[in-house]
């Protein structure tokens, strides 16, 4: 059976006009899996496409039969037409067996989209509906990008909003967002609209548009935090919960921040380079640096064990997300090991 292509390998078979005429697609990076939707629609129904000819189905919530007797529906006016089922995954061995047989009758002009929707393992490629797909037209894995190909593509993707962005604001952008890439095309969709007609977006830019609608701001939650400013550091916190902010994605950045704090202290790097590293804006470096100095390695090795603990908690139901956030935040700006500067 052909391996499952990757998305690189993918977008090059596209590139050159390579279609097949049914895809598989899995994986977690759900913005991509979105975006080959959207290119295998225009490829076969056009720029404008017609909604007659596409029909959306999901595994979860409907029947084999339903799935089977849209697909075996004859196109409205000719041409091409897609069918588009959602959470394929949840079919059983049995009903994929059923639907590969329907498969094998489709015409030509009928094109299937399956996407998985769920983690993909490494056994699942043993399964029918997937070992047919393989054979009649492609199996896709959407992975998570590393942090360098996710700055690749954001550097690429500003280019959708008609802008340029440098090097240094996309740096800043995956070190604060992550490598969801569904994240940080909102981000930079934000920076556009907050740039306006200018077609540059720089460092400065992000850093202001980064949650420039809301009061505040997840990065004063983390700075004073590191600054140890407890009061603070929970009125910001509760400002940001009912401004609505997920409190996963709050307590990802805090862990994010705290490791790579950890990891600053034993690089012997200078204030200059903290600054270029941080994405620090300029005459920030000294205090920053000042204050990362009042940690200990051994208290921000705590720290990022009592991250991990909260997750515990919200995840498993041990306290509500925000009284586990309240809890950590305490407990980080009260800690004991913290080298004061005024001793």
């Amino acid at each position: 059976m052909p391996a499952p292509l990757k998305a690189d390998e993918l977008w090059a078979q596209w590139s050159r006009k390579q279609w097949k005429p049914h895809y598989l697609f899995t994986g977690q990076e759900d913005f991509l899996i979105d975006q080959a939707v959207e290119l295998s629609l225009h490829h076969w129904l056009g720029e404008k496409p017609d909604l007659l000819n596409l029909e959306r189905l999901d595994a979860e919530t409907q029947s084999l039969e339903e799935i089977t007797q849209a697909a075996q529906t004859m196109p409205f006016f000719g041409g091409h037409r897609v069918l588009r089922v959602q959470n394929a995954s949840q079919l059983s061995v049995k009903e994929q067996e059923q639907l590969v047989e329907v498969l094998n009758t489709l015409s030509a002009e009928t094109h299937c989209l399956f996407i998985w929707g769920k983690e993909w393992r490494r056994d699942d490629a043993q399964k029918p509906l997937v070992e047919a797909i393989a054979q009649k037209g492609h199996v896709v894995i959407f992975w998570p990008m590393f942090p360098e190909q996710a700055q690749r593509w954001i550097l690429e993707r500003a280019k959708h909003y008609k802008k340029t962005l440098s090097s240094q604001a996309a740096g800043w952008l995956i070190q604060q967002s992550g490598e969801s890439l569904r994240l940080l095309d909102q981000e930079l969709a934000k920076c556009a609209a907050y740039v306006g007609e200018r077609p540059s977006i720089d460092l400065e830019d992000v850093q202001t548009s980064f949650g420039y609608q809301k009061a505040s701001s997840p990065f004063e939650w983390t700075t004073h935090i590191r600054q140890q400013k407890g009061p603070a550091a929970l009125q910001v916190l509760n400002q940001l919960l009912r401004e609505g902010e997920e409190p996963i994605r709050l307590l990802a950045l805090l862990s994010r921040s705290v490791r790579d704090w950890l990891s600053a202290k034993g690089s012997g790097d200078n204030a200059a380079m903290l600054g270029m590293r941080f994405h620090l804006k300029r005459g920030e470096e000294s205090r920053f640096v000042q204050e990362l100095g009042r940690w200990s390695e051994d208290a921000l090795t705590e720290g990022l064990g009592q991250c991990v603990e909260t997750e515990q908690a919200i995840k498993t139901g041990k306290e509500t997300p925000e009284m586990a956030l309240t809890l950590l935040t305490l407990s980080l700006c009260r800690s004991r090991e913290v080298v004061h500067a005024m001793r």
